[in-house]
């Protein structure tokens, strides 16, 4: 199929039809009326408002979560809209939903089979009023519907479900992706979905995009913004709309436009299934790849979900730095997360190093001549030397340890402080944690599926569109 056949044919998918309309924009005034009223028997003042995707049409079919803002007069204070919001929400919802944290904490409820976020904000009529960065959500479902027109809405719709299908949707710390409102933007800016794929691949570092023309000296952009790609905010011009966006999933998003370009298919915007591995499967690629994997697992912190993915970075990176100063060699590294239970993902070139190093000391004759050699000469460490090799003293010492798993462990149990962890990681971890290496993993591999799913796609190592 050529790239507009194909284009058509998602839309069809992914469009919502009259009666999906008819469905949430029932609901949702529903809800507003229902928070208006709570909010009055409560005699709280409170302007409940429909934002985000759905008040601005760019909702996919598949995907109608429905976003309901309660803006409250700034003659409220910043807790007390967190308080009150919740009280309403909770009387909305008749006690259902969970309580979720961002700047505010809000409620999450499933409700006639729709997620619905109730979230507090203060009203503001420009982004010199901001108290929160939620506050900008409101003018930035004002700004999208009085600037996107109609033709431009499947365009948007198009670029969100290539998002989805590349894994590369979504702005949390997990995902470091486009948010809707980048796609939103990006649109407005290139006018079709086809012709942003084209012009991506272009995109050199710090690449900027400013529609309102906020700024006349590009310099002076470079200056105040350091992300690979700089979109100024509409409503502010003081916001990189594309901060959260990392240079990986830059990097994807060009890699993926290019061969949707070179080979349109609907794979790109729906993936096929990955269906794990099984258990012998996963122990013939073990035993295929030669490399050993760690798996460390601990209780998940009960945090936010951006503050947790954050740490979970924190940490990994953290452990891939002490394991390679001890001269371990990684060659990959990822996290899974669920609910209960959190893996940090760290493979190696191998779980063992030779027995002994080699570490080189100061040149013949210098100022640390003599301590190096009182230090070495007859330590119980030291298997050869030292001697002068290439102007420089060399000893070979002997290694505290040769595993990668049992060096962790004893790091864990002894100086878990000194390793740089996320804080509410290693709290959780010198509670209780499990060192597991290749198939000792099999257990949890075959209790959780959505883990079983994640590992696979770990080990085949290919962007979705690369697994047909």
């Amino acid at each position: 199929m050529n790239l507009e056949t194909v284009c058509e044919e998602v839309s069809k998918k992914i469009i919502p039809s009259t009666e999906d309309r008819m469905k949430v924009e029932r609901l949702s005034q529903e809800l507003i009326k229902r928070v208006r009223d709570e909010a009055a028997n409560l005699n709280i003042t409170v302007n409940p408002v429909l934002v985000g995707s759905i008040a601005k049409d760019t909702w996919i079919k598949t995907n109608p979560d429905i976003d309901i803002f309660m803006v409250f007069p700034r003659t409220y204070t910043y807790k007390e809209i967190g308080e009150l919001g919740l009280k309403i929400a909770r009387k909305v919802t008749g006690g259902k939903g969970k309580e979720k944290y961002a700047e505010h904490p809000y409620l999450r409820a499933e409700i006639e089979e729709f997620q619905v976020d109730f979230v507090p904000s203060f009203e503001i009529s420009d982004a010199t009023e901001l108290v929160s960065s939620v506050d900008r959500t409101p003018l930035h479902t004002a700004y999208v519907k009085k600037n996107l027109n109609e033709s431009l809405k499947r365009e948007v719709r198009l670029l969100k479900q290539f998002l989805m299908g590349i894994n590369a949707y979504g702005a949390e710390i997990r995902i470091g992706g486009f948010s809707g409102y980048l796609c939103e933007i990006l649109m407005m800016h290139y006018s079709s979905f086809p012709r942003l794929l084209e012009e991506c691949i272009k995109w050199e570092p710090q690449h900027i995009i400013d529609i309102e023309n906020h700024y006349t000296n590009i310099k002076e952009i470079k200056k105040i913004f350091s992300e690979p790609l700089v979109v100024i905010d509409p409503v502010d011009p003081k916001r990189n709309v594309s901060a959260a966006l990392t240079k990986q999933k830059i990097g994807e998003f060009k890699a993926a436009s290019k061969a949707f370009l070179e080979e349109p298919r609907e794979i790109f915007f729906f993936p096929n299934k990955i269906k794990p591995f099984s258990p012998e499967e996963l122990q013939n690629l073990h035993g295929k790849k030669g490399t050993d994997t760690l798996f460390l697992t601990f209780e998940t912190p009960k945090i936010p979900p951006d503050t947790l993915w954050g740490q979970i970075y924190k940490s990994l990176d953290a452990l891939k730095s002490f394991l390679e100063s001890k001269d371990f060699k990684i060659i990959n590294k990822d996290a899974w997360s669920g609910e209960e239970k959190t893996i940090l993902i760290l493979e190696l070139e191998s779980i063992t190093i030779p027995k002994t190093y080699k570490h080189l000391g100061p040149p013949p004759g210098s100022i640390g001549q003599p301590p190096f050699l009182k230090k070495h000469t007859k330590s119980d460490r030291t298997v050869s030397g030292p001697r002068i090799e290439n102007g420089k003293w060399v000893v070979e010492l002997l290694r505290q340890h040769t595993r990668a798993d049992k060096l962790l462990d004893h790091e864990i149990r002894n100086k878990i402080k000194t390793l740089g962890l996320g804080k509410y990681i290693a709290e959780k971890i010198s509670q209780k944690f499990e060192i597991l290496l290749n198939t000792e993993i099999s257990n949890i591999y075959l209790q959780n599926p959505d883990f079983a799913e994640f590992l696979t796609k770990y080990y085949l190592g290919k962007p979705n569109w690369l697994l047909s």
